[in-house]
């Protein structure tokens, strides 16, 4: 009997966690990342008129994490560049990260940021 309330009281806790909430146009998180809140948001400099990204948020636990930033002119054709590779990130429980990204032309409308705790080859979708 008392395995059953423990059973019950630790799915009750289960069933009270809320799950992250994030804008998917701009976002692909991977379930095993643990993430409490992420955002971002893009502002054009005014010197050279180039895109500049920022994602910030804050992780649920320590974790290493991979990243990438992928750029879309403004049909929705994706803009090649060596600049979108995965770069490794440690996150810290409670702690706040923030990333910065250059599109890499003036063409650049729009970005995907593609979050994940293992990359294999280096492709996932």
């Amino acid at each position: 009997m008392r395995k059953f309330l423990l059973s019950l009281m630790f799915l009750g806790v289960a069933a009270c966690a809320t799950p992250l909430e994030y804008d998917k146009a701009k976002f692909s998180i991977s379930p095993a990342v643990k993430l409490l809140n992420i955002n971002s948001n893009a502002a054009m400099r005014e010197r050279d008129g180039q895109v500049m990204a920022q994602v910030s948020g804050t992780s649920s636990k320590n974790q290493a994490v991979y990243y990438k930033v992928e750029w879309f002119d403004a049909n929705g054709m994706k803009i090649s560049t060596s600049l979108a590779q995965w770069k490794k990130v440690n996150l810290r429980e409670n702690s706040e990260f923030f990333w910065k990204a250059a599109a890499p032309s003036q063409r650049a409308a729009t970005y995907r940021v593609y979050i994940t705790d293992d990359i294999g080859k280096g492709i996932i979708e």
